[in-house]
């Protein structure tokens, strides 16, 4: 094959690299900004490196990308063809318009058309720098270096998953510089290599790092043991919360904007508080009475109206409250500003310490929402402490409940539904009470209704109602697939379907214990937390809480103060008992449910022997290092021992003699660029004072150029090269 051939077909596998590389760019791009037409932009890419590839001259290069950019331009954002007058009408305007905003440093109303012509002119200068850094400096290393970066960043800090593109990005980039490392070899050493030894150095190279990249995907591998950094430099930063992300996928969190619920949303492992207590429990923060077939607001009732209070004052509101002698005491340390208070069922007062001077408490007499107040200005408390004493509820009042005499008031406010609300959501919360007497007995009917009818717990697969659809009907007829929002709402509405009056809370589930003293656990809440539940109102009761949601459980504490079924008692108990919320339930896709026991052995016999893997791993550096640093005087005697008994033939006697190049330039004797082999043989040979290295050379040059080495004695040049070495190291 001609040597210009081979350069070409070499060139084209590194630009072939280099699009898949620019593909995993342009991937993430896409998906967060929500731009299309990727495969025009993958054909302009691909353009500028086949222009590369063959050396079009510089002139036509820039003609045919700069009338691609233009056929692009007029293609996507006007329709007309780019030979019509409207076509180019429409382009001169574009750029007329944007030269204009951009010299009024008018930066945000730059088009669309404009945006995506810098996009496509910065591609091309890329593109550019990426010909210069493989033709001319053979490295490709910064670029990688910037890849990996890139993605590394936007995996870290956004919704894209970049798990796989990383391990492509790296096992592609460490191809290309195997490849480029040999190519840099084979020009500095003046050598002529033809496909069957380039073959046989590279194909090594490639199943090691194939090898390196399966080891990497399918061996076992720890959980982290360091806390994820990206939560809390969001929060330093000021990200908390419910943030809506790219494309309508929300960030999970507690937000104020209730009205459009439904999608999927994305985890959030951003502390916001923690709560110290001797129990697990659910955090109230606020409620909404008004559904409106897409989402929740609040009504007119007490509009405006509002109690303050002041620090450990008994606070009036709706929910019952346990007995004295039940009283506790939780201590809140909020980690993310927010100014609400969150409340534990039975909430008597909250406490603050002495150096919060000029703190009250303003109550929202309709969402029963408490706001801290610093001089009468809402200010988020960092600390402060809940007294409360947990509602007990007799099983007779709550088997006797019924719903006559129901207070007209309370009715007309928690009974409300859009008049829009489809039939069949009223037929299926009449069914589903069929048989139940009391208004306990037909809100726990409704309650278990999800669990016990296909219903999915998934935060990622959920759908948005249109603009026609009903948030409550499409989820319970339609998807059957939701988080918590779909559950709490659909019972909301499904109990004042039936009569009962509901009302849709929102605050946060338990939290995880971090920590444990004595009786008193710490609790770490965190975004992923946020939750909404249900309160139905039991007449001679008062509201009690409901958990629909699959894979939660808001335990209610029931005195049994009359005689039960065991068969009845039986199954109260699995749903009624005094237990703490269980862990959302998880979807795990595609993926083995647990570790195999090997695994687990694996790493416990790791963490065990923690502190000998360490000092073995650092005693091993150590003398890796040792071993770098004294190449110089070990590397030549390996050579010569490793060779001394090897059989020479035309191969190994290339290989040998690259060696001894190698040996001389890490002792000062380095060829300068466009030194012959010749000149530098008689170079080193003065210095030594002997004619081995022109006797090596000039057999090397047989064998490589000429093919002449039926006349050169291996044996002879093996002598001559360890002379060599051995000078040369002595």
């Amino acid at each position: 094959m001609k040597k210009n051939d081979f350069n070409l077909i070499e060139i084209a596998i590194y630009y072939g690299i280099v699009f898949i590389i620019l593909r995993e760019w342009l991937i993430p791009i896409m998906e967060l900004t929500g731009t299309g037409h990727m495969n025009l932009i993958l054909l302009f890419i691909a353009l500028s490196l086949l222009l590369s590839l063959f050396r079009i001259h510089f002139v036509i290069s820039m003609a045919l990308k700069l009338i691609y950019i233009g056929w692009f331009i007029v293609y996507v954002y006007s329709g007309y063809s780019i030979l019509s007058g409207e076509g180019i009408h429409f382009l001169i305007a574009e750029l007329n318009a944007n030269i204009t905003l951009l010299l009024q440093a008018n930066w945000i109303d730059v088009t669309d058309p404009f945006r995506t012509l810098l996009f496509l002119i910065l591609i091309w200068m890329l593109i550019y720098l990426i010909h210069h850094w493989i033709t001319v400096r053979m490295s490709i290393f910064y670029f990688l270096v910037l890849t990996v970066l890139f993605v590394g960043t936007l995996d870290t800090f956004t919704e894209y998953n970049g798990t796989y593109a990383i391990i492509k990005i790296i096992l592609l980039g460490l191809v290309t510089i195997a490849f480029l490392f040999l190519k840099r070899l084979i020009v500095n050493s003046d050598i002529k290599v033809d496909w069957s030894h380039y073959l046989k150095l590279i194909i090594p190279v490639i199943l090691l790092i194939g090898l390196s990249g399966i080891a990497a995907i399918f061996l076992p591998k720890a959980e982290p043991q360091w806390p994820d950094p990206v939560p809390f430099l969001k929060a330093a930063a000021g990200k908390g919360g419910n943030d809506e992300g790219v494309k309508g996928v929300s960030k999970v969190g507690y937000g104020d904007d209730d009205s459009n619920l439904g999608g999927p949303f994305v985890a959030d492992d951003a502390v916001v508080f923690t709560a110290q207590s001797e129990t697990k429990q659910y955090w109230r923060v606020e409620t909404r009475d008004v559904y409106t077939s897409k989402g929740w607001e609040k009504s007119a009732y007490y509009a405006g109206a509002s109690t303050v209070y002041d620090p450990y004052m008994n606070i009036n509101h709706s929910l019952p409250i346990g007995p004295e002698e039940g009283t506790k005491q939780a201590t809140i340390l909020m980690l993310f500003p927010h100014e609400f208070v969150v409340q534990p069922y039975g909430l008597k007062s909250v406490g603050v310490t002495e150096s919060n001077e000029g703190i009250q408490f303003l109550v929202d007499d309709n969402s029963e929402k408490i706001t801290p107040l610093a001089y009468k200005k809402p200010t988020p408390l960092n600390y402060y402490t809940v007294d409360y004493s947990k509602p007990v509820y007799l099983y007779s009042d709550l088997k006797d409940s019924s719903l006559e005499n129901l207070d007209p008031e309370l009715a007309k406010r928690y009974l409300q539904l859009p008049e829009t609300l489809p039939e069949r959501v009223k037929e299926l919360a009449a069914s589903v009470v069929v048989g139940e007497e009391s208004v306990y007995d037909q809100a726990r009917a409704i309650e278990m209704y999800f669990r016990l009818n296909n219903f999915r717990y998934d935060t990622d697969d959920v759908a948005v109602p249109s603009e026609e659809q009903d948030y409550v009907d499409q989820f319970l007829f339609e998807t059957k697939i939701g988080y918590c929002d779909n559950f709490s709402t659909s019972m909301v509405v499904m109990l004042r379907s039936v009569g009962i009056p509901a009302r849709w809370v929102k605050g946060f589930a338990g939290g995880e214990v971090i920590d444990t003293n004595g009786n008193m656990k710490t609790y770490e809440v965190t975004n992923n937390d946020a939750h909404s539940w249900v309160e139905a109102f039991i007449p001679n009761v008062g509201w009690v809480n409901f958990e629909p949601t699959i894979g939660f459980s808001n335990s209610r504490a029931i005195d049994y103060n009359i005689e039960v079924p065991e068969t009845e008692r039986d199954e109260l108990t699995v749903n009624e008992e005094e237990t703490e919320p269980d862990e959302v339930v998880e979807d795990k896709k595609d993926g083995p449910q647990k570790k195999s026991a090997g695994n687990n052995a694996l790493w416990k016999t790791i963490k065990e022997y923690k502190w000998v893997f360490f000092i073995s791993f650092i005693v091993l550096v150590g003398a890796l290092l040792f071993l770098y640093v004294k190449r110089k005087s070990w590397m030549p005697k390996v050579y010569v021992k490793l060779n001394g008994k090897k059989h020479l033939n035309e191969s190994s006697f290339e290989l040998m003699y690259l060696q001894l190049l190698k040996i001389l330039e890490m002792k000062g004797f380095k060829r300068q660029e466009g030194q012959t082999l010749q000149a530098f043989a008689a170079e080193i040979d003065r210095y030594f004072e002997t004619n081995h290295m022109g006797k090596l050379t000039k057999a090397y040059e047989q064998t490589i150029y000429a093919k002449e080495s039926t006349n050169v004695d291996f044996e002879q040049m093996k002598e001559s090269w360890e002379y060599l070495i051995n000078r040369a190291t002595s």
